[in-house]
């Protein structure tokens, strides 16, 4: 029997600092199915890891139960560890360059194991570059990330049927380069502000902080 896969998506500008009602969502979610998190970088990290060491921290404040184990997409983790991601309760997307990290996602699977742990019941939490790559597209990073790959298909895991701004700043600039952006591609967008947050489930979509849905060629 084929399972559904069930929407249980987090979609975050960053993991610190977070609207109250967010973290308790967050904490509800995860601990409804364990207490360990899989934090995915987007990048190989060195020496100390810092921004997973930070994440750490922002997972304990959310809950001091919970316990985050790192993965990136490198070498250093065969394939048969990353089929170990949905076992966890969660599974992070971490931000960084979204072009180089949505590359890194294709050519290891990342969407096939995404979609098992989604079809499991498990939660999938992205911030930043780790939020666009589960719209349709990541193309709308363009505004703020450097293609440095020079990627040509911005095709993304499409777990939610919407485009999604991280790091709104709702500056006049910013909101003509949206509105032109939307008009190109015809597409609804929600904006984040840093701090907010979306929850999409098969039932529908829950707001928390400075989200908000973008006018339609407003």
């Amino acid at each position: 029997m084929v399972k559904v896969m069930t929407k249980n998506i987090f979609l975050l500008s960053m993991m610190s600092p977070l609207d109250e009602e967010l973290r308790q969502a967050l904490a509800r979610e995860i601990l409804k199915r364990g207490t360990k998190v899989a934090y995915v970088s987007s990048s190989p990290q060195e020496d100390d890891r810092l921004y997973y060491q930070s994440t750490i921290a922002d997972y304990a404040a959310i809950s001091p139960e919970l316990t985050v184990d790192y993965f990136d997409l490198s070498d250093a983790f065969t394939d048969d560890v990353l089929a170990t991601l949905p076992s966890y309760a969660a599974i992070y997307l971490s931000g960084g360059n979204t072009f180089t990290f949505m590359d890194s996602a294709r050519k290891r699977g990342l969407k096939t194991i995404l979609e098992q742990h989604l079809a499991n019941g498990g939660v999938l939490i992205g911030a930043s570059a780790g939020s666009i790559m589960c719209t349709p597209s990541i193309e709308i990073a363009s505004d703020a990330d450097t293609n440095e790959i020079g990627m040509t298909d911005f095709t993304g895991f499409g777990f939610v049927g919407f485009e999604f701004q991280p790091h709104f700043s709702d500056t006049d600039e910013e909101c003509e380069w949206l509105t032109e952006y939307q008009r190109k591609n015809g597409r609804e967008i929600y904006t984040c502000k840093d701090g907010a947050g979306l929850h999409v489930t098969n039932t529908g979509i829950e707001l928390f902080g400075e989200a908000y849905k973008f006018g339609m060629f407003e």
